[in-house]
């Protein structure tokens, strides 16, 4: 049982850590292998991991036929994606306990806003969830701020609040849940965030980011890195930014490593340029004000083509996870649980997210924080 010991948010606007880290193997399993249930104490790192827990991103259900992305190099599945779920929901089920699940944003297409049954289509892939075997943290992604404002979707999504967050899964081990829609452009009915998004972006963005949508080559004139600057992307505002440097600091104090958990990628290798957070390179700044090892784990979605980054500064594994619309129909599964180990995290992939073993080395004020524990 997920053990919540603290919820925190400012209203403005691994795991073990990580002083040396290598991605050792990479697989694509039919299936996870059922293992006991989760224990406590020091036999834990020997036979049992110290965190374990599912993680999916972009399921992006819409009541619609499979059609091909905006590039024509990938078909979506979009209504094959609520069967990818289920059959998350099933494995998760029929798997090992989690101490929790995380669902990375984007549960909705936008077309379900286009169709007018926007309600009704994240009602289904809600009811999905509503069979999860654990607590499942909820993130916002573009696609639900396409077809809801922020008021709505505080109704509609149990619980989302507070938007950005942090939580104790286990003992030792802080769990952050980022906003990356902070400052945005794409909220439905506009308001003060999507002002804010338009004065931002328009720095960066040369092109007429009011024109009806699809009228306009927002990506025109945007090379490299500069590509980021697109509506479907967003940014970390000066609260939260300063809300995240003191919890890290706080975790450290305490002694706890931090996963970080969003819905749009801040490490450059982890995603295509397309895909990557407005403001990274000041999400990386802070993140790195903590040192080395304070946060071993990034994941994130978004990008549905999935990625890895090692920052070798950070020494943190950045995993962007691939979304249920690419899974084929063949194989319709695109989900992946996480555990935590002494000396690595398993990530254990289904159908299209790859598995991954990454070496961990924890830095001496934790596993001094963990011998004091034991």
């Amino acid at each position: 049982m997920q053990r919540v010991r603290r919820l925190r948010r400012s209203f403005g606007p691994g795991l073990l850590g990580v002083t040396a880290g290598m991605l050792v193997t990479t697989s694509r399993p039919k299936g996870l292998a059922s293992r006991a249930s989760a224990c406590t104490g020091a036999e834990c790192s020997q036979h049992e991991p110290a965190l374990r827990f599912g993680a999916v991103a972009d399921v992006q259900f819409a009541d619609v036929d499979d059609a091909w992305n905006f590039r024509k190099t990938q078909q979506r599945r979009y209504r094959g994606a609520l069967g990818a779920l289920r059959s998350a929901i099933e494995d998760w089920t029929r798997g090992p306990r989690l101490d929790f699940i995380a669902d990375l944003g984007d549960m909705i297409d936008q077309q379900c806003e286009s169709n007018g049954d926007s309600k009704r289509c994240i009602g289904l892939v809600l009811q999905e969830w509503s069979r999860a075997p654990s607590h499942v943290h909820h993130l916002l992604g573009n696609h639900e701020l396409y077809n809801f404002n922020r008021e709505e979707l505080a109704t509609l999504i149990p619980g989302v609040l507070p938007w950005y967050r942090s939580f104790s899964a286990v003992r030792g081990w802080r769990v952050i849940v980022l906003d990356a829609y902070d400052i945005n452009v794409v909220e439905r009915g506009g308001g003060r965030a999507v002002e804010d998004g338009l004065t931002y972006l328009s720095r960066y963005n040369p092109n007429d980011l009011r024109a009806p949508r699809g009228s306009v080559d927002l990506a025109e004139g945007l090379p490299g890195l500069q590509r980021r600057y697109l509506p479907m992307g967003g940014a970390i505002g000066p609260g939260q930014l300063s809300w995240l440097r003191a919890e890290l600091q706080d975790a450290k104090t305490a002694g706890e490593q931090c996963i970080l958990l969003t819905h749009v990628p801040f490490c450059d290798g982890a995603c295509s340029h397309g895909a990557l957070l407005w403001n990274y390179d000041e999400v990386l700044d802070v993140v790195r004000s903590a040192g080395p090892g304070a946060v071993p784990l990034v994941l994130a979605g978004h990008d549905h083509n999935g990625g890895y980054c090692h920052d070798t500064d950070t020494c943190t594994h950045h995993i962007t996870l691939q979304s249920p619309l690419n899974a084929p129909e063949e194989n319709p599964t695109a989900h992946s649980t996480v555990e935590v180990w002494s000396d690595r995290i398993e990530i254990k992939g289904l159908g299209i997210v790859p598995s991954r073993i990454l070496q961990l080395k924890p830095p001496a004020w934790a596993s001094a924080s963990v011998r004091a524990r034991l």
